[in-house]
């Protein structure tokens, strides 16, 4: 473990102290923790690029705009199955060179892109197992992290990272349109390079912390897979908290998803999409950062209840058809909501033990993903049989009150937190003699 404050590992020190607005330099002071960010940061936005770019060679070699959709769309294909798979072998391996295998992959993988003249079905099972390596890398950085801090740092840090991810996803995104626009293999050029830059600051700055999983005690894969869920499902505290990130993004997420479809229903073009897909971003941005640095411990946690309304809320103005200028509002409105991400992921991660992180975060990433898409696709759906879409968005904002109002009555207290962290932290060790 890194060094850790030494204020708030003082049993005697003055206990306001571990409660007080944390500090971004708690993060950033730690080397360990600074590297993985700058690593986690071009790795995002190198799969933000990597989106784009592929994309675009897929519409300037076929012409078909199915197929370069579906390029698209094949990046959230792992999490139908495989990703699970996936999580159980990566609780077999040190974390931190999960991390710096998948990166070295992905860059290995893009650099296949870059032969010239490849054949279409080539090119998709290229993407897909980029695609595929995703979510061994979600559950490996997840699981270093929280090795590498803990207690409140750690939820600091996990703000930071949703702040990081939504801002590689804009210059991601942003990148990977001009640069496809010049020229594709240029964008798959900076794609493969950002790769592996992460590869070499995790595999030089993150320290080597060997897996907890004894060769002798593992069992098959599946079985490992199964477990992983069913700790998940038995779990109170993960299994609620576990929901409660489902149904928030599965709320939150859809103004961006329909931005398009939004985009038409105010006889708009593509950057009007484009200005409500980044508007929700920054609203992540900013209400993640707010909340991780303003709200002390002690409030943060009572507050998931009440702001888990905030989503559904800002969701049900739509049945007011707003203009562009009230859409952005509710746009930015969905992003503010996600502020309460952090405090529960950090939840997660400090109820799950060490050696079990890669399966269970694993699993519970694929909900997440599964939530989003069939959220947005059930929206898309509605909306294709001639419902207007404000409308279907509202409708799907006033059933998010009934969600989250059967979700926050089964909440976890803080006494049943508390206990699933103690069950999930390691054996102290003996003291040297």
């Amino acid at each position: 473990m890194s060094d850790q404050n030494p204020k708030a590992a003082d049993p005697v020190g003055d206990q306001s102290d571990a409660d007080r607005r944390p500090r971004f330099s708690d993060v950033f002071g730690d080397r360990e923790a600074a590297a993985y960010l700058g690593a986690f940061c071009l790795s995002n936005a190198g799969s933000m690029l990597n989106r784009v770019a592929v994309t675009a060679l897929v519409w300037a070699s076929t012409g078909s705009s199915a197929l370069a959709v579906a390029s698209f769309a094949i990046s959230y294909a792992p999490y139908l199955g495989l990703a699970q798979v996936l999580g159980a072998v990566v609780d077999r391996y040190a974390y931190r060179n999960v991390m710096v295998a998948c990166d070295v992959l992905r860059a290995g993988l893009i650099a296949l892109l870059l032969i010239p003249g490849m054949p279409v079905p080539a090119m998709m099972a290229v993407v897909f197992a980029v695609a595929a390596v995703q979510p061994a890398y979600n559950a490996a950085r997840t699981a270093t992290l929280a090795q590498i801090l803990t207690g409140d740092r750690l939820s600091t840090a996990i703000a930071l990272t949703f702040s990081v991810a939504a801002t590689a996803q804009i210059i991601g995104f942003l990148a990977g349109g001009l640069l496809s626009s010049i020229d594709p293999y240029t964008a798959l050029t900076v794609n493969a390079i950002l790769f592996a830059v992460s590869a070499v600051a995790v595999f030089g700055l993150v320290k080597y912390r060997p897996t907890v999983n004894k060769r002798e005690e593992r069992r098959h894969v599946l079985a490992e897979t199964a477990d992983g869920m069913r700790l998940v499902w038995d779990s109170k505290v993960l299994r609620t908290v576990s929901l409660g990130i489902w149904g928030l993004f599965a709320l939150t997420a859809v103004p961006e998803g329909v931005a398009v479809l939004w985009a038409v229903h105010l006889d708009r073009g593509a950057a009007t999409q484009g200005l409500i897909m980044a508007i929700d971003a920054v609203g992540t941005v900013v209400g993640t950062l707010l909340f991780a640095r303003l709200v002390r411990p002690s409030i943060r946690g009572r507050l998931i209840r009440p702001l888990a309304f905030l989503a559904p809320l800002a969701l049900t103005a739509a049945l007011l058809d707003p203009p562009l200028p009230g859409v952005l509002v509710l746009a930015f409105g969905a992003g503010l909501a996600t502020m309460t991400m952090a405090p529960m992921n950090a939840t997660l991660a400090q109820c799950i033990p060490d050696g079990w992180r890669g399966r269970v975060i694993a699993a519970i990433n694929a909900g997440l993903q599964l939530s989003q898409g069939l959220a947005i696709a059930g929206v898309g759906l509605v909306a294709e049989l001639g419902v207007p879409i404000p409308y279907v968005v509202g409708a799907w904002g006033v059933i998010g009150f009934g969600i989250h109002a059967l979700l926050t009555r089964a909440w976890p207290t803080d006494e049943e937190i508390e206990a699933a962290k103690a069950a999930a932290a390691p054996p102290p060790q003996p003291a040297a003699s």
